[in-house]
Parts: structure tokens; sequence; C-alpha cells
């Protein structure tokens, strides 16, 4: 766990080297309407961002509502997901939560993270994403490469993503939540990368405690169990 001079010295650091970041959003999955942004994040699990809006590209010219995408097939949801991966599930998701939205919420897309977490597919991650970048509140997702980052730094205890997402939200100072994810994952991206991270031109290397820095996650649980 960080200490609070700690994490104000991390975000003063992200903050400076990624100004730029600070209001962006992850295009690759947030659109103009809560739905298409809703889907976006659903198909961005486990995919790349070129592969993720490939698919909604592909996707929204065939359905962009609820409405709309209830009446395509299951086979033609999985042939316009195909590059994201996972298409089968995926699919699935897609349609099961189009028919709640329309049959529980009115066609709308819920704007609490309690009902959005009710939807088929979409788990705290996507939610904390949803929140965040389509109804502004200052919600920071943990994915794959937040969680690296946070793990390495020694500010999540836990190997749970779920249980990491709830200690970096509880203890960002509400100052730094709305640039937060893209600082947190701009920077994993680009230094704190998953192979050979970048410690030697890191910003943040002196409050780092480089926690099994060269063990893929595949192999932490296995580590920290010895």
């Amino acid at each position: 766990m960080k200490s609070n001079f700690e994490i104000e010295h991390i975000y003063e650091k992200l903050k400076q080297r990624y100004p730029q970041y600070s209001n962006r959003k992850p295009k690759a999955k947030i659109y103009s309407k809560a739905y298409t942004s809703l889907i976006g994040v659903m198909l961005s699990a486990q995919s790349q961002d070129k592969r993720t809006a490939m698919a909604c590209n592909q996707l929204f010219s065939l359905a962009d509502t609820p409405e709309d995408m209830i009446k395509l097939s299951r086979e033609e949801v999985i042939e316009a997901i195909r590059p994201a991966g996972l298409h089968n599930a995926k699919s699935k998701n897609i349609l099961a939560t189009s028919k709640m939205l329309l049959e529980k919420f009115n066609g709308k897309v819920p704007n609490t993270q309690k009902e959005l977490m009710s939807l088929p597919g979409v788990g705290r991650k996507s939610s904390d994403i949803v929140m965040r970048f389509v109804f502004g509140e200052p919600h920071i997702a943990v994915d794959t490469h937040v969680f690296r980052l946070l793990w390495r730094l020694g500010w999540a205890d836990s190997l749970d993503e779920g249980k990491a997402s709830i200690t970096v939200n509880n203890t960002t100072p509400a100052k730094y939540k709305y640039g937060a994810h893209m600082w947190l994952i701009t920077h994993a991206k680009k230094h704190c990368v998953s192979r050979q991270p970048d410690c030697d031109s890191c910003i943040i290397t002196n409050v780092c405690d480089k926690r099994m820095v060269d063990i893929p996650k595949a192999k932490l649980r296995e580590a920290v169990k010895q």
C-alpha cells in the first residue's frame, strides 16, 4: 500500500508528464451515444484498440440502438464483432444486454454502477469506464495495464483486479480522479510494459516497489503463494 504522500507524488508526476491525457477519452470504445459506448466497452475486453474499433464499426453499421440490435441474429453479431475476439461470449452478452435495456431500463443505459453491473457481460472495470467517460463520474477503471502498474508500485495488495480497483478508487484524492485512469494506463503502456519495463526512464521509480517486475501476471499467483 502506498502512503498519502507517495500517492500525491505519483499523480503529480503523471499529471505533469501527460497533461494532454487529462480529459482524453479512449476513442476506440467511447462514442457520442451511451448505448454504443457501452457496447464498445464490452467489445474492448481482452482486445487491442484497433481490433475493438474495427468490430465496433462493423457492428454499428448494422445496428446502433438496442431496438435494432435485438433484430440481428446471433450469427450476424458474431461475424461483425469477430475482430475483437471472444465473439461467442460477447455476442451473447450484447444481445442479452440490449434486451434487458429495453425491458428494464426503457432502452436507456443506466447511470449507476450497481445497475450497470446487473447487465450481462458488464463487470466492475466496464462499469467504471462507462461511469467515468459516459456519465462523467470520478471513477478509475482498473484493466490489465493499470493493474500491472498498481501491483509493481506496491499500491495494490491483491491479485484480484476488482479489489485493486476498490483500493485505487478509495485512496485517490478527489482532485486527481478525473484524470487518473488515462494517466495510469498511458504510463503503464509507455513505460511499465509487461515485458522489460523501462524502469530507468520512469518518472515514479523512486516510489515504486518494483514488485516481481520480471514475473508475468500468469505466474504471479504461484509466486505469491510460495
